[in-house]
């Protein structure tokens, strides 16, 4: 049995918070300009960013968004053909269909979008993970000088001592996945939980579908990296108490009580944060 925790912590949100540390990289990235100038200016970036964090903790309703819709809809698909089973989402909807004398497809729908891939292309991808464990959920304490933090999150692939986590984009530099969190918190569960005793990698296996595509087929890039159990625990462990600083900095604008370790209220639901109280507070 896991020991009681006062905060509970998934990847997304350490992720969304190095971005909040690294605002400035952020607001120089090619999205965020015309020409020289900034559409928003470092500092709006952090506002903004920030913004963003608190919402993904309160669990506010967003609208769908295509491009990750698009992932989530194919990750489900490989999962399908690997472990020879049906759709297990009540908000998608998967089949097959023939497009052609030659060509097999696979129409997903989620939320309001429709995509179709190539069948060929899915089972491709699917085929580099035999015998996976697919859609883990790891989960481990962590011992932190603010007080215990139940880290955890869902694995998407797991073949024998590798991990992997699928990534769908429309354009990639190797590296670009370098300063996300899962190739440490994910391994660091396993092993901390006694599932594991060593864990070789970690590897983001990177889907490029280029954009306007009617039929979705890409390429595939793995982005591997070796797995350090103490260096992570380091890495992990400061990183995890600087967003607890931040939590608790934060905490009057933070409306969901699981991520202080408890439950939710029935019929909870979040609403967006005022930027102008951020920016006063």
């Amino acid at each position: 049995m896991l020991p009681s925790h006062d905060y509970r912590i998934y990847p997304s949100l350490l992720d969304k918070f190095q971005d909040l540390i690294d605002y400035e990289i952020v607001a120089d990235e090619p999205w965020n300009k015309s020409g020289d100038k900034y559409k928003l200016t470092p500092d709006e970036m952090y506002i903004s960013i920030e913004a963003e964090l608190i919402d993904m903790i309160n669990r506010v309703d967003g609208m769908p968004i295509e491009a990750a819709d698009r992932g989530t809809a194919f990750n489900e698909i490989v999962d399908c053909i690997i472990e020879r089973c049906p759709c297990r989402r009540n908000d998608m909807i998967i089949r097959k269909s023939q497009l052609s004398d030659t060509q097999i497809v696979i129409e997903a729908k989620i939320n309001d979008f429709n995509f179709v891939y190539d069948a060929q292309f899915c089972r491709e991808v699917a085929a580099r993970f035999p015998g996976s464990l697919t859609q883990y959920l790891c989960e481990a304490p962590m011992k932190t000088r603010q007080g215990i933090a139940l880290l955890y999150g869902y694995i998407d692939e797991w073949v024998g001592n590798r991990l992997y986590d699928i990534k769908t984009t429309s354009y990639y530099n190797f590296g670009k996945f370098e300063r996300k969190w899962q190739r440490h918190l994910y391994p660091w569960c396993v092993i901390e939980s006694g599932m594991a005793t060593e864990i070789e990698s970690f590897e983001y296996t990177v889907v490029v579908f280029p954009k306007n595509q009617l039929v979705l087929s890409g390429s595939v890039y793995p982005e591997v990296y070796t797995y350090d159990h103490e260096q992570s625990t380091i890495l992990l462990r400061n990183h995890v108490e600087a967003f607890i600083d931040w939590l608790e900095y934060r905490r009057k604008f933070i409306t969901n009580p699981r991520i202080f370790g408890g439950t939710l209220p029935e019929g909870y639901v979040g609403h967006p944060v005022d930027i102008n109280l951020l920016k006063s507070a």
